[in-house]
């Protein structure tokens, strides 16, 4: 793949952006027109669609979402701050690494970006920095799920949250995969109650889970659970984006009455056994953390890469990322002063 280009699909083929990519095995949730759509309508992303060519073949597809920060262009496949595990390109077999990455410089160019950030399963690190990029290390857990098999997912969590979730099943608990769109903001409620707890305020507003269910509920790519005590009282909540192998851990939250019944790991619990009932194959949890740590996953490292096309943009990068660790500082001491928070893009 020595000549590769990206090239920009037209109205109709953007139109047939989940038929285009259906057919590549690398394709994940946060590819599909419907997360894309939620990035737009919650970020105010500009969507970017493009075909990856070399001469007349298509390798594969590649989207992404370009917003306005200050005087910069930032191009994000994904950003940090919108929720998405990855993106990047779909491709059938093995990318020629250095040959994709010089055309989304060529994008840059085009586009007039003046930083673009990448995260994707099949990023080969040793290009990403050859072509100048730089890497922001994470982890998180991952649950092996093992399809229509309960007892299987089961007896790979910690005995002590077994015998959590055991308590919550014998007091009564219990849950549905809700439609109601009212779950996004019993889930916000709670969230904004143990933040408050916490001297903090949520990191993004109450429209963001709104969006979320309104665009992925629809199209069969969220489990909106909710947990129920036996007088039917809601305890806790928890959205998790799927597709047809895995699962996400995009939030959760419940009141702090109740907590001794043991609600949050019943609603982990029960995330993994609907995915389980449902074929998937991998739960990633999305953080790491000891309370992640009891369902049994493998503990994953991830490299989220940047790359400033000029020194403004990095100074600005950094002069952000100052100002945003400061403001969550000031917000921990001051709550109500500091009720408005930046929203983090990069």
């Amino acid at each position: 793949m020595s000549s590769v280009r990206l090239e920009p699909l037209d109205a109709a083929e953007a139109r047939r952006w989940d038929a285009l990519i259906e057919p590549f095995p690398d394709r994940q949730v946060f590819h599909r027109r419907a997360w894309l759509d939620y990035l737009a309508a919650s970020r105010g992303a500009e969507l970017k669609m493009w075909s990856l060519r070399e001469g007349r073949h298509v390798h594969g597809y590649f989207g992404a979402g370009i917003i306005q920060k200050g005087p910069f262009r930032i191009l994000g496949s994904p950003l940090r701050g919108w929720g998405t595990n990855f993106l990047g390109p779909v491709v059938q077999g093995e990318i020629d690494s250095k040959a994709f990455l010089a055309a989304v410089d060529e994008v840059a160019r085009e586009e007039g970006v003046a930083m673009t950030e990448l995260e994707y399963p099949a990023q080969q690190s040793e290009a990403l920095q050859r072509a100048g990029y730089e890497a922001e290390e994470g982890r998180t857990y991952v649950v092996p799920l093992t399809p229509f098999d309960e007892k299987a997912c089961w007896d790979r969590i910690h005995s002590k949250k077994r015998n959590q979730i055991r308590k919550a099943i014998k007091c009564g608990l219990t849950v549905e995969d809700t439609d109601d769109p009212a779950v996004a903001d019993e889930f916000y409620e709670r969230f904004e109650d143990l933040m408050r707890r916490k001297g903090r305020v949520p990191p993004y507003p109450s429209e963001y889970p709104r969006l979320l269910f309104r665009h992925l509920k629809p199209a069969g790519l969220l489990f909106s659970l909710r947990v129920r005590d036996g007088s039917g009282s809601i305890l806790s909540t928890g959205l998790f984006p799927h597709d047809d192998r895995s699962m996400y851990f995009w939030g959760g939250s419940s009141w702090q009455d109740g907590r001794d019944l043991n609600p949050n790991d019943f609603l982990q619990w029960s995330a993994i056994r609907v995915g389980s009932e449902r074929g998937l194959t991998a739960y990633n949890m999305c953080g790491p953390g000891r309370f992640k740590r009891g369902f049994g996953g493998d503990l994953m490292e991830l490299r989220r890469w940047h790359k400033c096309y000029s020194r403004p943009a990095r100074w600005a990068r950094r002069g952000y990322e100052m100002y945003f660790n400061a403001w969550n500082r000031l917000a921990a001491r001051f709550p109500r002063a500091s009720a408005v928070p930046p929203r983090p893009t990069a």
